[in-house]
């Protein structure tokens, strides 16, 4: 469930466009992240072209 891009996830809390600045291992560095320093990313997703923004 949480893998899917349903808008009927049970959870849709800290859904943000990022943009990727660099990968170190498994830390992401990005930029446009509207969260406390070291709060849990649980799923990275690329945006499909046409996908509007929810």
């Amino acid at each position: 469930m949480f893998a899917t891009r349903s808008p009927d996830r049970p959870n849709p809390i800290g859904l943000h466009r990022v943009t990727v600045l660099a990968v170190d291992g498994p830390r992401l560095r990005v930029s446009g992240l509207e969260a406390i320093d070291g709060t849990p990313v649980l799923d990275v997703k690329p945006v499909l072209p046409g996908r509007s923004e929810r």
